[in-house]
């Protein structure tokens, strides 16, 4: 009684701190996918990775919200634009928005960065004629600007950039800064877009709720005017529609497991007491999980707690297996030690199998690892000191699932064989499962783990074709000891890819050398100045002017990137840690993209959805070896308790389930991803429950009641996780059919392989 009352306070402070951490902000839930990759515990000493730059980009990107508006009438499209840019504007989470022509008021401000050092700035076109011994064809344009209405020319222009090369320079930024945001036409309807900027924490709830409030805004425009059609993309707007999705099936699917398990209890043991028993020890499972990462970890990511929950199932045959031993004579206190044996091994090997999953080198395995071993400990404590307390309710023999479970224990008994046998078939169950493991290929394309909305994916297609927003987010890395080094790397890089350019291969790109070049072309720039234009050409330019013009210095300070943030900030997503990034609009083949750069050592192609799948594979990888380990344990663990010939065919039963959930998922067409062979661990994890519970059946009545235990396990499991199975998103679905299937697996393997080899004591404990 005193270690009931203890651990009841445990649980109550449990709970109470986990829901000091959540409201006192001290502990945050983090749901944006992107915090999920290239999270390592250890980090790389030698920069910045590929994955963190991919993360950096599309962290970026999800900030922006693109909206296409078209109609026939382009003034009736400028004023609807102007409404919804007012409407969109007051809603919590806009930062700010951009209409087509905006940046036509930053010319001063840019003109105030880059005068001082006009001499070393030209535009491409500039610097061709130079280079082509054209120079005269520009001191030509100067004198046209000079007697023009709208000269450029005033007191600084005269001093700064008397050849007019500056506005050249900005006119081919503006190309540049623009592309895309500009009014086109197109099969006689106008196309104007609205670019939307968002504030940083927009994920979750708050991203919902923005993407609804905009959703009705567009709603009453198109009422307003009916000839009006929105597109819209982004990806807040994906991640909204997939959750969305996800949320529908999850909250379907876990309304109809909890009846049915509630209606599995009740057809039992006709009584909600021992339903209420489940839900105390499965509850209690999550309060410590809970806990436990919220003393741990400052952020916790959403998947570890969906993970974590799932894992958490497990609890609830520790329940189960309690529920179902009968009072007899010694009372409901020493109903625990009928199952002591086998709940602290199952707990055992579970525990071992999430220590390993911890040494893995990712943040979020060890969060699922935290997690689940604080939960399942907290369920075994919870079975051992409170379960007790509750009155019993002992198994009715008329029960319709007692009935079931006879008749299928009797039909199975005929499939036992000698243990010669079942040896053998162990065997070969081990040596498949790497060789099965080795010749199942993984596959972790992100891509294939959603599923996007149809009429979204429509209309980030015409976004694209219509006016190159929203495209590939592919971008070359450039790498250097140091910014000048990078420079000129990408310089040369954009001189290579220009062929693909004009080719169509790559539609747009865009690198901080176009707005910052190297020192090393600043200089060359000038000298390409000074002796080509200059020379010949200032002194008629002075008279015509009626002043001195003094040639460039080339000694004077030169523009380097730190001085354009407060003019250029965007410019600052073209950075990543120690690298430049040149991004690309429009990739058609990554491939012929990647062959160009292949004689730049310090520049490379990246393709994010390629990056972000090899970091997933590389999870895959790591969780392997922690199902690997946990499996070797479990041999060990079960060899010295059973010997080696029984130790095998113990072992097998987790093995086998592991073997039956990748052929199975295999041959359904489950691709095999770090998820899937995460929900591995919970099909290891309950196979082991099962045939350790099995193993430990000392007489004929407890071996009959541990064989109903792991049956009703079986169809909560099934309910619980199997049902994810029928989801519409392919990532939960694909996680439901490979539990099912080693649910199952484990299921037959444990009563198989511990069943005894003769008919007449088929009911009793194995041998």
């Amino acid at each position: 009684m005193r270690g009931a009352f203890v651990w009841g306070i445990c649980l109550v402070l449990l709970a109470g701190f986990s829901v000091w951490q959540f409201t006192a902000d001290r502990t945050k839930v983090d749901a944006d996918f992107l915090s999920l990759i290239g999270q390592e515990q250890d980090k790389y000493s030698d920069g910045i990775r590929d994955i963190d730059a991919v993360r950096a980009l599309l962290r970026e990107n999800g900030r922006q919200a693109i909206f296409v508006l078209s109609h026939g009438d382009r003034d009736q499209l400028v004023s609807i634009a102007e409404q919804l840019k007012t409407k969109i504007s007051q809603i919590d989470g806009t930062e700010n928005i951009t209409l087509p022509g905006q940046n036509a008021g930053r010319l001063d401000d840019l003109q105030k960065l880059y005068g001082p050092y006009a001499s070393g700035l030209l535009s491409n076109d500039d610097r061709d004629t130079l280079l082509n011994g054209q120079a005269k064809q520009l001191y030509q344009r100067t004198l046209q600007e000079l007697y023009s209405p709208t000269s450029f020319f005033t007191s600084t222009t005269l001093k700064q950039d008397p050849f007019l090369l500056m506005p050249s320079f900005l006119t081919s930024l503006a190309a540049k800064l623009g592309s895309g945001n500009d009014i086109a036409t197109k099969n006689d309807r106008i196309y104007l877009p609205l670019i939307v900027s968002l504030k940083s924490n927009q994920s979750g709830a708050a991203a919902n709720t923005w993407v609804n409030q905009t959703n009705r805004i567009i709603m009453g425009a198109h009422q307003n005017a009916p000839k009006l059609k929105i597109f819209k993309t982004g990806q807040i707007f994906f991640g909204a529609e997939e959750a969305s999705a996800a949320k529908k099936d999850v909250q379907t699917i876990a309304l109809i497991a909890t009846l049915g398990i509630a209606i599995l209890i009740g057809l039992t043991f006709f009584s909600p007491i021992p339903l209420i028993g489940a839900i105390v020890v499965v509850g209690s499972g999550l309060i410590a999980g809970a806990a436990a990462l919220t003393a741990f970890f400052g952020t916790i990511h959403a998947i570890a707690l969906v993970f974590g929950a799932t894992m958490i199932g497990i609890s609830i045959d520790y329940a189960l297996h309690f529920l179902v031993v009968p009072a007899g004579k010694t009372g409901s206190r020493d109903r625990f030690k009928v199952i002591r044996n086998g709940l602290s091994l199952g707990l055992l090997t579970s525990i071992i199998g999430f220590v390993a999953l911890a040494l893995s080198p990712t943040s979020l395995l060890l969060q699922i690892a935290v997690y689940s071993v604080a939960g399942l400990l907290s369920a075994y404590c919870t079975v051992k000191f409170l379960l007790p307390l509750f009155p019993v309710r002992e198994v009715r023999e008329d029960a319709p699932i007692a009935i079931v479970h006879r008749r299928l224990m009797g039909a199975f008994s005929y499939l036992v064989v000698s243990s010669q046998l079942r040896l053998i078939v162990a065997g070969m169950l081990i040596a498949a499962l790497p060789v099965t493991v080795f010749l199942v290929p993984g596959q972790d394309d992100i891509r294939a783990l959603g599923q996007s909305n149809p009429t979204l994916l429509s209309e980030t297609q015409t976004i694209s074709e219509t006016l190159g927003l929203g495209g590939s987010p592919a971008f070359i890395r450039i790498d250097g000891h140091n910014t000048q080094e990078r420079l000129e790397t990408s310089e040369a890089v954009r001189t290579a890819i220009l062929p693909l350019m004009a080719d169509g291969i790559i539609e747009g790109a865009i690198a901080l050398s176009d707005f910052v070049p190297s020192i090393a072309r600043q200089r060359a720039n000038r000298e390409l100045v000074i002796n080509n234009l200059y020379r010949p050409f200032a002194p008629a330019l002075a008279d015509a002017l009626q002043t001195p013009i003094n040639a460039p210095d080339l000694d004077a300070p030169y523009l380097t990137p730190d001085k354009i943030g407060d003019t250029l900030p965007e410019l600052t997503t073209l950075q990543a840690g120690t690298s430049d990034i040149i991004r690309l609009r429009g990739v058609t083949d990554g491939t012929a993209v990647a062959a160009v750069l292949k004689p730049f050592e310090h520049a490379r192609f990246i393709n994010p959805p390629e990056t972000i799948s090899a970091q997933f594979a590389e999870y895959r990888y790591w969780a392997y070896i922690a199902l690997g380990a946990v499996l070797l344990i479990a041999l060990l663990l079960a060899s010295l308790r059973y010997g080696l010939a029984k130790g095998l065919r113990v072992f097998s039963a987790p093995a086998g389930a592991v073997l039956f959930a990748l052929i199975g998922g295999t041959v359904f067409g489950v691709p095999i991803s770090f998820f899937t062979t995460m929900a591995m661990f919970l099909v290891v994890a309950i196979g082991a429950d099962y045939v350790l519970f099995l193993s430990e059946g000392k007489d004929r009545e407890q071996a009959e009641n541990t064989q109903l235990a792991v049956f009703l396990s079986l169809i909560s499991s099934v309910l619980a996780f199997g049902l994810l199975a029928t989801s519409s998103v392919p990532l939960v679905s694909d996680i439901g059919t490979v539990i099912a299937f080693g649910l199952v697996g484990a299921w037959f393997l444990a009563f198989w392989m511990t069943a005894p080899a003769n008919p007449t004591t088929r009911r009793g404990h194995a041998n």
